[in-house]
């Protein structure tokens, strides 16, 4: 029942999968790093304390800095479910919160083990407000989906990876990427029109700039200029 609970939550693919590995204590936190000699330690690359996979997204200074961020209801719910076995707490989250908070709990949750990851192997850190904003906007960018009907079909459901703009309207989608090896970064946009449709792209690639939030400052740029 509570792998079952797991799989129905209602966001993408890659954060089902996420809250999977973290019941099934996969996630590589210093714990479990340590614990199959792949660590010399099992202390927070951040914060130098005893890490898990609740210190990691919940109790870590950098996790804490993010849930600060959310509403007082989430983070005090969330406090007070003690149960300290990964598999267990997200069924008590999954069963105890409405669908709507559920969403924002587990894509802060997501968010937060990307940053760390970001920040322990690529060194590059991210502000609590950026990745709050991160979750802002890719929550927003779930409702239409959750919104939407529910049509009875044969075969697996697909969730659409592209929200289309209102008939008659052209959407612009950009990005920015990093690259760890060569020092260089990239930034791009996408026009398409509400059927899909491809109207144009542009893309440049940049040295020495490294920082995520200029980055993407650039890669709206070059949307409007597009």
């Amino acid at each position: 029942k509570d792998w079952s609970a797991i799989w129905k939550v209602q966001v993408p693919s890659k954060i089902r999968v996420f809250l999977w590995r973290l019941a099934r204590l996969s996630l590589p936190s210093g714990d479990i790093l340590h614990r199959r000699n792949m660590a010399t330690q099992s202390s927070c690359t951040i914060c130098g304390q005893l890490d898990s996979w609740r210190h990691s997204l919940l109790e870590c200074n950098m996790s804490k800095c993010v849930w600060a961020l959310e509403s007082e209801e989430i983070t005090e719910h969330l406090c007070k479910i003690q149960v300290h076995e990964a598999k267990g707490w997200l069924a008590e989250v999954i069963a105890s919160v409405s669908h709507p908070v559920l969403t924002r709990v587990v894509v802060t949750l997501w968010a937060i083990w990307h940053a760390r990851r970001k920040a322990i192997h690529e060194n590059l850190f991210q502000s609590p407000l950026s990745t709050h904003k991160f979750v802002e906007r890719f929550v927003s960018d779930l409702e239409p989906l959750n919104t939407q009907p529910q049509v009875t079909k044969s075969g697996p459901s697909v969730v659409p990876r592209w929200q289309p703009p209102p008939p008659g309207k052209m959407k612009i989608n950009v990005d920015a990427a990093v690259s760890k090896n060569s020092g260089t970064a990239s930034v791009a946009a996408v026009a398409r029109d509400s059927t899909g449709l491809y109207l144009g792209a542009s893309s440049v690639v940049l040295a020495d700039i490294s920082d995520p939030e200029t980055l993407e400052v650039l890669a709206c740029r070059k949307g409007l200029a597009l």
